[in-house]
């Protein structure tokens, strides 16, 4: 399975762990999407800080995507639901270490 394939079946799965795990020790995850939602934009450092950060997001049903779509090997979009407020997502691999692990992934307003 494809790294963005993985990506995207945690977040369908809301698997912090499985999520944390897909990145590198020292992994930065971007999410540019909030800025149309009453949140603020999200970069989290490390795969630690990516598990944790998702876990509440996906305990307090806060953060969900739905009709995901891969495009090809480093890109998928979706529908991402911030607690209630929808946009349409692209996330797109931006660094892989040559283990296949994301060092760099950005989420963007399609």
């Amino acid at each position: 399975m494809k790294t963005i394939e993985k990506y995207i079946e945690a977040l369908e799965n809301k698997d912090f762990e499985g999520l944390g795990n897909l990145f590198t020790r020292d992994g930065h995850y971007c999410d540019y999407c909030p800025n149309g939602t009453p949140q603020h934009e999200y970069h989290l450092y490390g795969k630690e800080a990516i598990s944790m950060f998702f876990r509440n997001k996906f305990l307090f049903r806060q953060y969900s995507i739905l009709e995901p779509v891969i495009l090809n090997d480093r890109q998928a979009e979706f529908i991402a639901s911030f607690g209630g407020y929808n946009v349409m997502a692209i996330a797109s691999l931006q660094q892989l270490s040559s283990d296949g692990h994301i060092r760099r992934l950005t989420v963007r307003l399609k």
